[in-house]
């Protein structure tokens, strides 16, 4: 038994039944240990869920494709090849998906589906070094993110569609137990459009100060976090629309001009 394999088997779990189908007691039973033996490695669900989102976004590291466009500083195949990269985990766990793009980060302003600091300081180290002025950082950042989010949420949903686990839905499936995890069958889903973080948790994470929270960030491992954290904070989502839309809507021209009826 290790905090891995407890990870890994949740994921398993996941990908074979839905979200709600991993309960703490039906984990218990696939690694064939007491419930409370999970408790030695997580404090809670909300915990095991976490370290199960981490997991997901660190099967990057894997994709020897972004690495090498990272070194070569180019944004274009960068962006490209970390695309695709998120792309292929999202397809390989269209269950747990959710847990990645709807779960509640610790800091707010960390837009998924890149979830690790790590992951989005190399990706603002990429755009720094090829040229871009801080604005044009910050502007892909939310950009890049939002496509990838919204795309993947309507590729991985038709998925799931095409193949229903028992743990998938809105509500709760299986039984749970264990110190500060109650769960109820009108609960929602963890990973789902509602948080399942308590009143509490959410209401702190919401009024935290977040500029107190990015100036914690270690400015010799995370720069480019550190240099951009009030930019990072701030939402420009209508703007962002408008721009989307008309790169649609000129793709959309070009292609007629290329192929008129």
């Amino acid at each position: 038994m290790s905090a891995d394999r407890l990870i890994t088997e949740t994921l398993a779990l996941v990908d074979e039944q839905g979200i709600a189908a991993a309960s703490m007691r039906t984990v218990a039973r696939r690694l064939d240990v007491q419930v409370m033996t999970l408790y030695r490695y997580v404090d809670n669900r909300e915990d095991l869920f976490d370290a199960v989102v981490d997991h997901i976004v660190d099967e990057l590291d894997d994709d020897p494709d972004i690495e090498s466009a990272a070194a070569a500083g180019q944004w274009r195949p960068y962006l490209t090849s970390l695309a695709w990269g998120v792309r292929r985990y999202a397809l390989t766990h269209p269950h747990a998906f959710p847990l990645v793009a709807t779960r509640p980060p610790q800091a707010p302003w960390i837009n998924p589906p890149l979830r690790s600091l790590r992951w989005i300081e190399q990706m603002l180290q990429t755009l720094a070094g090829d040229g871009f002025s801080d604005e044009h950082v910050l502007y892909t950042y939310r950009c890049f993110n939002s496509f990838l989010l919204g795309y993947l949420l309507l590729e991985t949903s038709a998925m799931v569609i095409a193949d229903p686990k028992p743990g998938d839905g809105s509500f709760q499936a299986g039984d749970d137990g264990g110190p500060g995890d109650p769960v109820d069958s009108t609960d929602p889903v963890p990973g789902s459009l509602s948080p399942t973080r308590t009143e509490g948790q959410r209401e702190d994470i919401a009024d935290c100060d977040t500029s107190e929270d990015l100036i914690a960030v270690d400015p010799e491992r995370y720069p480019l976090i550190h240099r951009l954290r009030e930019g990072l904070t701030e939402d420009h989502f209508e703007e962002e629309f408008r721009g989307g839309l008309e790169l649609l809507l000129d793709r959309i021209e070009e292609q007629l001009q290329q192929h008129p009826s």
